[in-house]
């Protein structure tokens, strides 16, 4: 019985064999071969491959997006400090005082945060409150 069984997945076993030694013989083998007659330089480079749907880990963020996400989180406003201590515990990672302190002053130049008091603040807009946001909170 044992024999007969052998006798029988021999061939099975052959062809797995010569399929495990053309993958390993296809795994270090160059994408694009050059023709007999072109030097390998050149020859035609293959292009990486793209990753397709989404990127995994975090989504990229900007100093300046992670100084507005800041600035939202204190509405009353923050000194640099209490941004700088902000940024560091919410993305975890530190940040020089003075590239805070530059984009914050390239915000204050664009209109998008106001130095009020020693505190940095958004801008609010007076037209902020009559949109969307109002009309969610009105009471029935």
């Amino acid at each position: 019985m044992v024999a007969a069984r052998a006798k029988a997945a021999e061939p099975f076993e052959r062809e797995l064999r010569a399929v495990d030694i053309a993958l390993a013989a296809l795994d270090g083998a160059p994408l694009i071969e050059a023709e007999p007659d072109e030097s390998p330089a050149t020859a035609p480079k293959a292009e990486p491959i793209r990753k397709s749907g989404l990127s995994r880990g975090r989504i990229k963020r900007s100093l300046q997006d992670m100084i507005l996400a800041a600035l939202r989180a204190h509405d009353e406003g923050a000194d640099t400090g209490s941004i700088l201590e902000s940024l560091e515990r919410r993305w975890n990672r530190s940040f020089q005082e003075s590239r805070v302190v530059e984009e914050l002053r390239r915000l204050s130049a664009a209109n998008t945060v106001v130095l009020e008091r020693g505190h940095w603040r958004l801008k609010v807009r007076p037209d902020a409150w009559t949109g969307e946001a109002a009309a969610q909170h009105v009471a029935a």
